[in-house]
């Protein structure tokens, strides 16, 4: 009996022995907390007594559920189990409020010595029923009993059907825990999560500023397809990092794999706008290797919904590659600015390297990554940055075209102020030789009626470009204006430009969002005052081209209306002092009617110079007597100008109606005849309604009319076949 009891007694010590559980100890805690990645057991099924601390779980499998939960297949498989972890806290950090901060891919109940504390999703057997919830690290109180001794329990489940994948840096870790002090150095570490991100918001803004600069350049230039494509190219980097950032906040795993799966498959979209807009920029024909780089990423597209480790680095290297490529070419072929895309492409692939260098442990890490992150940013921004860079730089050189066009303008007005003084010289002489040829040689009559006929001829072309010369007196001075605004608007953005560019190397993203505001803001007035001056400039030199007589559809109201404003800037710099109001009837629903704009515009113009002319002259001849003093006083008298367009029995009717001086009936039957004028001589050839009246009759088979009252004011009728 002796023998007996000690021998029962070693083998109750040997069974007791081998039905210790493993317990983690917990003596301290650092600032960053304690991540319980040790000391967890894993059974698949589900039975609620698991739960309990007294449950024996020795014949449970270790598990780490920190890892990625595809390299965790017991549980992948399963889908539904529990984790269990014993742990011991010393009694001065049982006695401190302490956290517990947890971060999941699925669904889970949280028990602490067999009590449920926390519920994050649904969790079920039944896929269909399982609902995911991500808590994002959040910290939650952790109610640790008086015990040394504490059962963490953990019910958990997750969707298999998810599109799951991890690529680069981000992994999926099926079930994250960490122990920590409800304390400031818990807020820290909660806000150090969240540190990663503002990069992301602030690329998200600097995406949404670049998406709005390309939509106004878009708005106001739709037909260069370097503007279309720079908008897509904005558009969607700005649509996928907003997806991006939502995936990254949602507490829906489901949500964020399928947010991701999406960004994913799109991260070459913008990448290949970026790459039509530099070949669409230069003019580059797109080859195979773009063909190539489209076919690569539409393979590559469906991908991160069916396979796990997704790979995306070839992506941006190839399609930057090629944009480098296509800059070079650029260069070498001496397109304007194309140095500035090659040196942003230079800058990709350095930072680049620098920061696949960094993140391979060749460079050393600071905290997060940062060398990392801030070369992968540079190089993410550096042909954007470009880009923009080169838009601002182009309106400068815009600016420069209109200074050269101005410089023609001028010289053009010069040549023409020659050509008129040489024509009256040469009518001058003409008329006198063809006198002297009547009466002294009539033998010869015939020939002098052939060079009267080849002078007459010189003589309008000679009109037309007197007709320039006037219009250019007038609004030079218009054209002066929107260059002066383009002129400063476009240093200021040079120098703006410089600073945006210092402004990103040293990293300052305050001035970098206040600059590109201000830069965005200077474009918007080079635009306006440059399409301004290009406006003038372009009715100037369409004026003074020689006309091929080609018909095409037009809109007469806005040719009636052009042609005015430029007619009355012409007699305001002949008379600054001249004010006339213009009354304007446009028939909104007249159609396009087919004509040859340039002769119809030299029409219009004569039409409202002898309009100005009769009620300016009018305005000095009819003064206003003071009662009882015999004296002059002001004239009440108010010059109108009024032009209407309507279609009646199949005409286009173009009207022109002034209240100025009159044409007396005894010379209406003479004002289509060439050479006969009213005004005193220098101030008309008499040429001008000649010609009106041959372009309506003889050049567009229409007809043209006056109605005219001595004192009381003209109107001409012009009326278009339809």
């Amino acid at each position: 009996m002796r023998r007996i009891i000690p021998l029962l007694l070693i083998c109750w010590l040997t069974i007791s022995a081998g039905q210790a559980q493993p317990v983690l100890r917990i003596d301290s805690l650092p600032a960053k907390g304690i991540l319980l990645d040790k000391g967890w057991k894993w059974q698949a099924g589900d039975n609620p007594a698991w739960a309990t601390p007294e449950f024996d779980d020795s014949s449970w499998e270790s598990i780490d559920p920190t890892k990625d939960f595809y390299d965790l297949p017991e549980v992948k498989e399963s889908g539904l189990g529990w984790f269990r972890l014993r742990l011991s806290v010393v009694q001065a950090l049982a006695n401190e409020p302490l956290v517990v901060m947890v971060s999941q891919m699925g669904a889970s109940e949280i028990y602490l010595n067999g009590k449920q504390i926390y519920r994050f999703g649904q969790v079920s057997s039944d896929q269909d029923k399982v609902q995911t919830y991500n808590p994002l690290g959040q910290p939650m109180a952790l109610p640790l009993s008086t015990g040394t001794e504490q059962v963490l329990a953990v019910r958990f489940s997750f969707k298999k059907s998810l599109p799951q994948f991890r690529y680069g840096e981000r992994t999926n870790p099926l079930l994250i825990i960490r122990l920590n002090k409800t304390n400031q150095e818990t807020a820290s570490f909660f806000a150090s999560k969240l540190e990663p991100l503002l990069a992301d918001f602030i690329k998200l803004g600097f995406f949404l500023l670049l998406t709005i600069l390309h939509l106004g350049l878009y708005w106001h230039a739709p037909k260069r397809k370097a503007n279309l494509y720079f908008l897509l190219f904005a558009a969607s980097m700005l649509f996928t990092r907003i997806l991006y950032v939502i995936a990254l906040l949602t507490t829906s795993v489901d949500l964020r794999f399928y947010l991701l799966a999406t960004v994913l498959s799109l991260y070459g979209l913008p990448l290949l706008c970026s790459l039509a807009a530099i070949y669409a920029l230069f003019n580059i024909p797109k080859g195979l290797i773009f063909w190539l780089v489209i076919t690569v990423c539409l393979v590559y597209t469906p991908l991160p919904f069916f396979i796990y480790e997704v790979s995306i680095w070839f992506l941006p290297i190839a399609i930057h590659i090629d944009s480098a490529r296509v800059a070079l070419v650029a260069v070498l072929k001496k397109k304007q600015g194309a140095w500035f895309i090659a040196t942003g492409a230079l800058i990709y692939v350095i930072s680049r390297s620098l920061g696949t260098l960094t993140y391979m442990g060749y460079v050393p890490q600071g905290p997060y990554r940062v060398y990392t992150h801030l070369f992968m940013n540079v190089a993410y921004l550096s042909i954007p940055v470009a880009m923009s860079l080169f838009l601002s730089l182009e309106f400068a050189w815009a600016y420069r075209q209109l200074s050269l066009k101005l410089q023609e303008v001028e010289d053009l007005s010069a040549k023409t102020l020659v050509q008129e003084q040489e024509k009256q010289q040469l009518l001058a002489q003409q008329n006198e030789t063809l006198e002297q040829k009547v009466t002294e040689r009539t033998t010869q009559l015939q020939q002098s009626l052939d060079t009267l006929k080849a002078t007459q001829n010189q003589l309008i072309q000679k009109e037309k470009m007197a007709s320039l010369g006037e219009l250019t007196a007038g609004i030079a001075h218009e054209i002066q204006n929107p260059l002066n605004f383009v002129n400063n608007f476009a240093e200021v953005s040079v120098e703006m430009a410089d600073e945006l560019q210092q402004s990103v190397e040293v990293g300052d993203l305050a001035a970098v969002t206040d600059l590109s505001a201000e830069l965005k803001e200077n474009m918007s007035y080079i635009v306006d005052n440059g399409k301004r001056a290009a406006a003038i400039v372009r009715s100037m030199l369409e004026h003074s081209r020689s006309s091929s007589g080609e018909r095409r559809p037009t809109n007469l109201n806005e040719l009636a209306d052009e042609y005015l404003k430029l007619a009355y800037h012409g007699m305001r710099a002949q008379d600054p002092d001249f004010q006339v109001r213009l009354c304007t009837q446009f028939d909104d629903e007249l159609k396009p009617v087919t004509l040859a704009p340039q002769d119809m515009g030299r029409v219009l113009l004569n039409l409202y110079n002898n309009a100005f002319y009769a009620v300016r002259q009018k305005q000095r001849q009819i003064p206003k007597m003071v009662a009882g003093t015999g004296e002059e006083a002001e004239s009440d008298y108010q010059p109108i100008v009024w032009v209407s367009t309507q279609q009646v029995n199949g005409y286009f009717e173009l009207r022109v109606k002034d209240n100025g001086t009159g044409i007396p009936e005894e010379i209406i039957s003479k004002i289509y005849q060439p050479f006969f004028t009213t005004k005193p001589t220098g101030q008309g050839t008499g040429l001008g309604l000649s010609l009106s009246y041959d372009i309506v009759t003889k050049g567009h088979g229409g007809e043209m009319a006056l109605e005219s009252e001595v004192g009381a004011g003209s109107t001409f009728t012009v009326k278009i076949p339809g």
